[in-house]
């Protein structure tokens, strides 16, 4: 009562005041006119170049709009994005390209600059850019690191000039040891006191000149101790129309080595490699020929054959042939010089047919045989299963299920089990009644069983249970079986579960359920949800979103987690969801507990109050009433203002 008379005063109030001002609704609107007019009149005194130039302020003054998706909205984009790519990779020539094998050896490795961690080689000779670490212990303690400048020579403080290029580290430490022993005699004698020792720092890098078919051809400055692998990889590698069966280091215009990958990449063998020097050429040749192989090998792929190699030493290179290949393999000749086309060859002969450029070579596969048999009707799991010989009945029945389903063996007529069997005429199937006793009976290639139900067990055929249990899956059930059962036939809840987070549904519908005695129906689904130590509060709260579970958090303390109520929250309805479908109100004599996976939904105050009662009806048509004229009076107030300011 004391409500109502306080809202009933405030109403009496504006009224009072609306009739003062002695206001009509024409009058307003002519005020209302005016005050567009005189708008109207204000803008006529601004010149284009003024309005053009607010315009042109507005739109450079404006911020763009701010976008804000959660990493659930963008996820799936990625994955969709990502798989979308790679189909249109493989659709970029209409067929999925085979590769030109070998050259991954350049273009699959760490981002770690392996050469670094090189061991020093023993003939390495000291030059311009390395840098020398000359360390000295004993009566005397020195600790120097000095770059060889330009011409060849160090600088050290009381020694002076110390010309050591073109010496390597062994005979730069003796050379370096007699000039330091000019001024410290404790390095010399039978017993010294103080020693030194020399190491390399820094090193320079060399350049080499990478020429042919490489994809970064020109100059690089690479590490002092590569071999020619190492260069390459430090230069971006060869090209696919380069070769890697011939690559040559030229050294003052000669020739030195020839290098031939396939010895490494293939066979593992050493290549006798050598250290590059600067100035060093490195020059890749064009291919010497393009050999594709495919079918039933280990690594299919384009391949580059030298002259003399024969068709078996192109399928050691590749690995040799799978398990499923065929006892012969297709040679096709493309060469203008050839007089026969295509060739069958046995893999007895292959060693002694070379290969030239142009042949192509298919190994096909060995056809396959299809045996198997097929089961369904009252079976746990129905479908098709391989075929061996000497095959019984019983071992396929046993196949079909697990020793947890040996109940569902009683639900299963075994004694009238009909076999249809392929007709050697070619006309009907023939059909055969069998018996489970006749644990001999043979299964024939191409068998279909089918197994109907007895008449002791009506099942409801069947429910779906996905989430945390040990065999989510179909699951055949009876009219008696219960949410604890179908929970056992599927193993049992995994250790993520979560306690009494079963959702169970119906015709698309959640079901609520307190007890594990519920009963199950034909087509419901079972989802157990996953343990998440989370509470989800929604609704007119100020952080909605997820809290931690603790056992003694009270509702309040959860919507104080989540920021508190908003000021359109109605703080006395407030609903709690739980991960079993059970919903429950908050209620100011009790306030029900919060389980792990709960939802706290916090509603919206109503806009008319609250319904449901004659009084608080009224109380709410006025309050509408108030709140109406209370714009009015302040729209016809700014109107006033501005016109006595014009």
């Amino acid at each position: 009562m004391k409500l109502q008379f306080i809202y009933s005063s405030c109403i009496i109030a504006l009224i009072c005041f609306e009739f003062s001002q002695a206001q009509t609704y024409e009058e307003l609107k002519r005020m209302q006119n005016d005050y567009k007019e005189a708008l109207d009149r204000q803008s006529l005194k601004k010149s284009s170049e003024i309005g053009d130039a607010e315009e042109k302020a507005a739109i450079n003054s404006s911020l763009p709009e701010k976008l804000i998706y959660t990493r659930k909205d963008i996820d799936p984009i990625l994955v969709n994005t990502k798989a979308l790519l790679e189909k249109l990779h493989i659709l970029k020539d209409s067929i999925n390209k085979m590769p030109f094998v070998g050259y991954e050896i350049f273009t699959k490795r760490d981002t770690i600059p392996f050469w670094q961690n090189l061991p020093i080689p023993k003939n390495y000779i000291l030059g311009p850019g390395d840098e020398i670490i000359i360390s000295l212990w004993g009566e005397v303690d020195l600790y120097n690191e000095i770059m060889i400048n330009r011409d060849g020579q160090i600088y050290v403080e009381n020694i002076g000039m110390i010309n050591i290029a073109g010496k390597s580290i062994k005979d730069a430490k003796k050379y370096i040891l007699s000039r330091y022993s000019r001024v410290y005699s404790t390095l010399i004698g039978n017993n010294p006191k103080s020693f030194l020792d020399i190491s390399l720092g820094e090193l320079k890098s060399v350049n080499v000149h990478f020429v042919g078919y490489v994809n970064l051809p020109g100059i690089h400055m690479i590490h002092p101790f590569s071999s020619v692998v190492m260069g390459l990889n430090q230069a971006g590698g060869i090209s696919e129309r380069g070769s890697l069966r011939k690559i040559q280091v030229i050294r003052d215009n000669q020739i030195i080595k020839n290098f031939d990958l396939y010895e490494y990449i293939f066979n593992g063998k050493s290549l006798a490699d050598i250290r590059l020097m600067d100035q060093d050429i490195i020059f890749v040749n064009p291919r010497q020929s393009t050999i594709p192989l495919t079918g039933s090998v280990l690594k299919p792929g384009y391949y580059e054959m030298i002259k003399n190699e024969t068709v078996g030493d192109l399928l050691q290179t590749a690995g040799g042939k799978d398990r499923r290949a065929a006892s012969s393999l297709f040679l096709f000749r493309n060469s203008n010089f050839s007089t026969n086309g295509n060739y069958l060859l046995k893999f007895d002969k292959v060693n002694s047919f070379a290969i030239a450029d142009g042949d192509s070579i298919h190994i096909p596969s060995m056809p396959i045989s299809d045996k198997y048999v097929r089961i369904d009707g009252h079976v746990k799991n129905p479908g098709q299963y391989p075929f061996r010989d000497n095959m019984t009945l019983i071992e396929l029945i046993d196949a079909t299920m697990s020793i947890i389903d040996q109940d569902f063996k009683q639900t299963m007529d075994l004694s009238n089990i009909i076999i249809y069997r392929k007709n050697p005429t070619g006309k009907i199937p023939n059909k055969i009644v069998a018996n489970l006793d006749e644990e001999t009976f043979k299964l024939l290639n191409g068998d279909h069983i089918s197994i109907s139900q007895t008449s002791n067990f009506q099942p409801i055929e069947k429910i779906i249970i996905t989430g945390e249990v040990k065999h989510p899956g179909t699951i055949a059930v009876n009219n008696i079986t219960t949410l604890a059962g179908a929970l056992e036939l599927a193993g049992g809840l995994t250790e993520y579960a979560l306690s009494n987070g079963v959702e169970i549904f119906r015709d698309s519908l959640m079901i609520g359920w307190e007890s594990k005695n519920f009963i199950l129906s034909d087509g419901d689904s079972l989802n157990i949800l996953k343990t998440t130590g989370l509470v989800h509060v929604l609704g007119e709260v100020n952080s909605p979103g997820y809290v931690s579970f603790n056992k003694k958090y009270s509702l309040k303390k959860y919507i104080n987690k989540a920021g508190g109520f908003t000021a359109f929250a109605e703080s006395k309805n407030i609903l709690i969801k739980y991960p079993n479908g059970i919903a429950e109100p908050y209620s100011r004599f009790s306030s029900p507990k919060v389980l792990e996976g709960s939802t706290i939904i916090v509603n919206e105050r109503s806009l008319t109050g609250y319904m449901g009662k004659s009084s608080n009806e009224g109380i709410a048509s006025y309050t509408a009433q108030a709140g109406s004229l209370a714009t009015t009076l302040l729209s016809l107030m700014l109107i006033v203002n501005q016109l006595n300011g014009s």
